[in-house]
């Protein structure tokens, strides 16, 4: 094993340098580095970080601007650069940036777990010790969720001619016990019927009809036709924000709420009802790494599999809170921008939280039992 230290997160700053160091000694495993560059910069959009530069103020900052600029609009050569531009704005790929799994497209995030597993190959380091802080890292720390990624990403043959005996690997880390329940648990999936129940859908029970929108017009008018409606709920008003207290009455980051008191009851002045428009300024949540938004997403998701009525689809539901909260409004930008990022929703308690859900939730309710 290899003395280099190495992180173990998936870190889109040192997955671009092995990128580079790769195509630079030709090895021949590796996708191109315009494909992986296009790669980085969509997932560091959408993690939402902030550019290092911006539009200039005033004239002074102009010459800065136009130098960036400039080797932006130049010929991709073959190396990934250390920065992008994105609709006028600059983005470093040289800062830190972890990637985690529910805030990265499904695709992606596979994408980015292969290169890191042969970032640790060409390291001589051990896969086993970087599955088990990943199981804590991505997957609530449970062996069972990751497991289940392992074996999808295993079970594609594009994906074992890159990893090559690593793929051995990974299914020994999973176990032979369990490789065989996955697979028996494939070809039952194979040959039954698709389920439509909200419980193994991540998309609502009336969301799958997304897929079927062709356009980003039809999207935004979808979207429109939303505004002001009244979203059908099986839970009371006063149960809705008895729920959503926990934002202001649990502890985060510095000791303070998730929100406001008074941001809470901004949300639910006029019902569970879709705003006309989003208001002037979105909520902030105060969340770091010890508190993440995947608690925020993961209550959504418990409060929509809990109080949804026929008929009613998560669309709603995740629109509402867009209207209000910094963060969710780019997953209603586009149809497939909204699918991704509803698949991707955790279903299992976050492991990185000490709320107490059944003090918030209606008394003919249960806390869900983590799933996979």
């Amino acid at each position: 094993m290899s003395a280099i230290p190495i992180d173990l997160h998936i870190e889109l700053s040192s997955l671009k340098n092995f990128i580079n160091s790769q195509i630079e000694q030709r090895n021949p495993y590796l996708f191109y580095g315009k494909e992986l560059f296009e790669l980085l910069k969509r997932v560091a959009i959408d993690s939402e970080i902030k550019p290092f530069l911006t539009f200039p103020k005033d004239q002074n900052e102009q010459p800065y601007y136009d130098n960036y600029q400039k080797r932006s609009n130049e010929q991709f050569d073959k190396l990934i650069p250390d920065f992008f531009e994105y609709e006028g704005e600059f983005y470093d790929l040289e800062r830190i940036q972890y990637v985690y799994k529910d805030f990265t497209r499904a695709k992606d995030f596979e994408k980015l777990f292969i290169i890191k597993l042969l970032e640790l190959k060409s390291n001589d380091y051990s896969v086993a010790e970087f599955l088990s802080f990943q199981q804590y890292d991505s997957f609530y720390g449970q062996k069972e969720s990751i497991d289940s990624f392992l074996y999808q990403l295993t079970e594609k043959d594009s994906n074992c001619r890159l990893l090559q005996e690593t793929c051995q690997v990974l299914r020994d880390w999973i176990g032979s016990q369990y490789l065989a329940i996955l697979k028996e648990s494939a070809i039952e999936n194979d040959n039954s019927e698709p389920d439509d129940n909200i419980e193994n859908n991540n998309l609502g029970p009336n969301d799958t009809s997304i897929e079927k929108i062709d356009t980003q017009e039809q999207w935004n008018n979808e979207i429109e036709s939303l505004r002001g409606k009244k979203i059908k709920c099986n839970w009371s008003l006063e149960q809705i924000k008895h729920y959503f207290s926990f934002l202001y009455k649990e502890k985060s980051e510095n000791g303070e709420p998730y929100l406001k008191k008074e941001q809470v009851e901004k949300m639910f002045e006029n019902g569970f009802c879709i705003p006309e428009k989003p208001i002037d300024s979105l909520f902030q949540l105060n969340c770091s790494k010890r508190y993440p938004v995947k608690n925020i997403t993961f209550s959504i998701n418990q409060f929509y599999t809990k109080s949804y009525k026929k008929f009613s689809d998560k669309r709603e539901y995740y629109q509402f809170f867009s209207m209000f909260i910094e963060g969710y409004s780019r997953f209603m930008d586009s149809p497939k921008e909204y699918i991704n990022f509803s698949r991707n929703t955790s279903k299992p308690l976050p492991s990185r939280t000490n709320i107490n859900w059944t003090q918030y939730l209606p008394t003919d309710t249960e806390t869900p039992k983590p799933r996979f």
